[in-house]
């Protein structure tokens, strides 16, 4: 088989109706790209129809494939899955709301050729070009956490939970196999690895639009992410992340 330019994942739990529409508009976008594409959808042990559902489309997509769990992982454990699962060039996972347009890829793209080895959605830089359309109390808990971020974590990143973040193949090969944590805190191990092991990260504004449905509970999620960045930090200085762990 062909190796695919681009890889396109994405995580869903309980997504039976909330997915159908934007793979269908993930498909569609990518089919008329000059490049070629494989689409992996990491069912995260979902109780619904996620997995019929995805197994119904691929009979019309050849570019579709699954990735099933057995049992609930958690967001980070299912996109870890689909990186490595992934055979492109360019690695993408973005959330199965479609709160980011999949059109914003060419963005990320743009920054991939102008020497990102990850480039990540922002929804924090300003931009004239992008449109951000949150509810205020997202907005304030982003902003505080964020923040957070910064001083215990990841140092210039202005928005490091933006659901919508590309790799190249090696610095995917080389982070996700490190990777540790499993709940909605992923996303800060994976660029603090980034910084860690030397890849150059760009952020780019994007046009974003909360979502109804969303899984996240701002209260208790940010301080379950809190005690991840501390995890973070421990596994660090304990010389944890110099080897990759084994696969469970």
């Amino acid at each position: 088989m062909e190796t695919p330019f681009l890889s396109f994942i994405i995580p869903a739990y309980n997504e039976e109706q909330r997915l159908p529409p934007y793979l269908e508009r993930v498909i569609g976008f990518l089919a008329g790209e000059p490049y070629s594409f494989e689409v992996i959808v990491v069912d995260d042990g979902s109780s619904d129809g996620t997995a019929a559902m995805v197994k119904a489309l691929m009979a019309r997509h050849s570019c579709l494939r699954l990735e099933a769990l057995p049992r609930n992982r958690g967001k980070g454990f299912a996109v870890k899955t689909g990186m490595i699962a992934a055979k492109g060039q360019l690695r993408v996972f973005a959330d199965a709301d479609g709160a980011t347009p999949v059109e914003e890829i060419r963005r990320l793209l743009e920054a991939n050729g102008n020497g990102a080895d990850i480039a990540i959605g922002s929804r924090a830089m300003k931009s004239g070009h992008c449109v951000v359309k949150g509810r205020l109390h997202r907005k304030i808990m982003g902003t505080v956490f964020n923040g957070l971020i910064r001083a215990l974590a990841v140092r210039g990143i202005h928005d490091t939970q933006c659901g919508f973040k590309l790799f190249t193949a090696s610095a995917a090969e080389g982070i996700f196999p490190r990777q540790r944590i499993s709940g909605f805190g992923f996303d800060v191990e994976l660029l603090f690895l980034a910084r860690r092991f030397g890849y150059r990260i760009i952020e780019v504004p994007v046009n974003w639009a909360d979502v109804g449905g969303t899984k996240v509970r701002l209260v208790r999620d940010s301080f379950r992410m809190l005690s991840e960045v501390l995890r973070i930090r421990f596994t660090n200085l304990t010389g944890g992340y110099e080897t990759p762990p084994r696969r469970p």
